[in-house]
């Protein structure tokens, strides 16, 4: 018979009973205790990681794409709306002993770079964690794998060439990408908790007037991202409840395991609008130096306060535009691509992770609609940081759809599922690898010198008092940042033909040189000068030139090759003079085309720039019909030209020979 236990009739006759071994009740654990330590760890290296490869990209020496920046931010120039964040970052770190003044402005490009990797991690961990089912805590869900996962897609993110194109200059895009990916956490952060109270709201509202303050295209794409993860989750509590529960059913049964949606209802009105106002304080804040800049006493030049970069990007060099979509498909991979639409299709069908994911496609929606350039040669992209910002959402899609592929071949009862998974995740990871390797060659700013040793051959080549008539912006920014962050030739006066129009230019231009008011008159009225301005302002000073395509063929004849540069004489040349100064040409040109040829990757905005200038010098001669001394010209650069350059014999020869032709006809 089995035998029956005596305590309840001891129990009942009041005997006393041994004493119960109960375990302590458990005290609530507070989120940084509930957090794992592996999630910690791998946070703190991607942060680390992230930070120090850029680090060690980071540009020491001038480069042309930050020469605007170079001048907003450490010259304090009023150069229009943006740089809110990287002018504060440039300015501190300019207190600190760690080098040039151009590396210490790229060292706040880099932290800017690990503060947005880390938060690409947290918003990878949000929507991997919430595909994962709760923890006994009350939590997302949090495995190994998926916190793995989310460290491979902020690395890959991190790593990839378009945030290390940024994240390696001075006043790159990643400020504002930051403030976005900021935005974008904390709204979806207080999408699931309401308790938070006022705080929350208040700090999302200063990260979006952050991100508007540094570049208006991310702060109203960072708004947008963080509208949508607010308005999800109130339009499927009140119109997907009930596809909810199909879908949950349906993934019960076959694929995913269901979980509840979430109810989270709008804002109130009035902590809505202290996100507003908190917006507003902080951009205006950051902002504010736009309007008090040209009112300082000893303001060297003022640009214009609604002067933008897209404005000076309309100017650059042309290079075709791309979408995040084809830049990931053609760095990374069409199968990596697939992968993470995959992973997006299957976490919107959640309702827990259909907010981030959301928010995420929405950023790379506004990327599709507003392309970046696939390189900008001398000036920064305005829609640099959307790149930066869809990049991140492409990542932590792919990181999704491997999280999904990796359990649906554990939930499947067919042999070697789970070493297929294992492969599946090394296959991922592999992606770091790959995105730091085409960023090494693109990215690698220390082996990039050309921009420099153009300004030291054209720019401390040229005479005392000497004038520069600029046709491109860019060459007025290199002049102007080499002024700034080099103190050099502050004796050189710089005129820029498209930006006489901007600001109080054509004022500072007037005090400094009472002799140009002839060439700014002529520019104002007719957008070209005249020969009489030209050669009053060479009598005062002497001017170089960039060559203007509508100028007529009488100007044709003062024009002389310098070095690098045209010099423009008050009086005709010969044909003999042209000659004699083509035999001081070669040691400039030759130091440059090395410097170009001896970097890894091929420097397109220095070869831009020479390249224009070889034109301009052989169109010149061609126009005044001296051809022989034109072929003489070409054959020199053809010598001079190394064969690892990007300036090769032949695209020259047939640039400077179309050229030409089009002139005379």
């Amino acid at each position: 018979m089995p035998r029956i236990s005596q305590e309840p009739r001891a129990q009942a006759e009041g005997a006393p009973s041994p004493p119960a071994t109960r375990k302590p009740a458990r005290k609530p654990s507070s989120p940084s205790q509930d957090a794992p330590l592996l999630e910690r760890a791998l946070g703190v290296a991607v942060l680390g990681i992230s930070f120090g490869v850029a680090l060690s990209r980071a540009a020491s020496t001038g480069q042309w794409r930050d020469d605007l920046p170079a001048v907003r931010d450490l010259g304090l120039v009023s150069v229009g709306i943006g740089g809110g964040l990287s002018t504060v970052a440039a300015q501190a770190l300019s207190l600190l002993p760690l080098g040039s003044r151009t590396f210490r402005a790229s060292v706040g490009s880099a932290v800017a770079l690990g503060l947005a990797a880390w938060l690409t991690y947290r918003l990878s961990l949000r929507v991997l964690g919430a595909a994962m089912p709760p923890s006994p805590s009350g939590g997302p869900g949090r495995s190994k794998l998926s916190t793995l996962l989310a460290a491979v897609a902020a690395l890959t993110a991190a790593l990839s060439p378009a945030w290390q194109l940024e994240g390696t200059v001075g006043g790159g895009a990643m400020w504002a990408a930051a403030a976005a990916l900021g935005a974008v956490t904390v709204a979806l952060k207080q999408a699931e908790d309401e308790d938070q109270g006022a705080r929350l709201w208040l700090l999302l509202g200063a990260l979006t007037g952050a991100a508007f303050a540094e570049s208006p295209a991310a702060g109203l794409c960072g708004a947008a991202a963080a509208a949508v993860a607010l308005v999800v989750p109130r339009l499927q509590a009140k119109v997907l409840d009930r596809a909810d529960r199909a879908v949950a059913v349906l993934l019960r049964r076959r694929v995913l395991p269901a979980t509840a949606p979430t109810r989270t209802p709008l804002p109130a009105a009035r902590a809505a609008g202290a996100a507003a106002l908190a917006a507003a304080l902080t951009a205006a804040l950051l902002l504010a130096p736009v309007l008090l800049r040209p009112l300082a006493p000893r303001a060297w030049a003022d640009m214009g306060r609604f002067l933008s970069t897209a404005s000076v990007a309309a100017l650059d060099t042309p290079s075709p535009e791309t979408t995040a979509l084809s830049a990931w498909s053609r760095e990374i991979g069409l199968l990596s691509l697939a992968v993470a639409v995959a992973g997006a299709a299957l976490s919107l069908l959640r309702p827990r992770t259909r907010a981030p994911l959301a928010a995420l496609l929405s950023l790379l929606v506004l990327d599709t609609l507003m392309p970046a350039r696939v390189a900008s040669f001398l000036t920064v992209d305005p829609f640099a940081p959307l790149r930066c910002l869809a990049i991140a959402a492409l990542a932590v899609g792919s990181a999704a759809g491997v999280h999904e592929l990796t359990l649906l071949l554990r939930r499947m009862r067919v042999p070697l599922a789970r070493p297929a998974g294992v492969l599946v995740v090394m296959f991922h990871v592999t992606l770091i690898a790959l995105t730091s390797e085409e960023a090494a060659v693109a990215a690698d700013r220390d082996s990039q010198l050309a921009a420099e040793v153009w300004t030291d051959e054209a720019y401390g080549s040229l005479p005392p008092r000497a004038a520069v008539l600029a046709r491109s912006p860019a060459i007025a920014w290199r002049l102007w940042a080499a002024r700034m962050v080099r103190g050099e030739r502050p004796d050189v006066l710089v005129i820029p033909a498209a930006l006489l129009g901007r600001g109080r230019v054509t004022a500072s231009l007037l005090s400094n040189e009472r002799a140009t008011s002839l060439l700014l008159r002529d520019m104002a009225l007719s957008g070209a000068p005249t020969e009489h301005a030209l050669s009053t302002l060479a009598d005062a000073r002497p001017l170089f030139v960039e060559l203007f395509p509508e100028w007529p063929k009488r100007l044709y004849k003062h024009l002389a090759v310098q070095g690098l540069w045209m010099e423009y004489a008050p009086q005709p040349q010969g044909s003999t003079d042209r000659k004699l100064a083509l035999l001081a040409q070669a040691e400039p040109l030759s130091r440059v085309l090395g410097a170009v040829a001896a970097a890894t990757q091929s420097d397109r905005s220095t070869s831009a720039v020479v390249s224009g200038a070889l034109t301009d010098q052989a169109v010149t001669l061609l126009v005044l019909g001296e051809a022989r001394t034109a072929q003489d010209f070409m054959a020199k650069v053809a010598e001079l030209a190394p064969r690892k350059n990007a300036i090769v014999a032949g695209p020259v020869r047939a640039q400077v020979t179309s050229a030409g032709s089009e002139r005379q006809r």
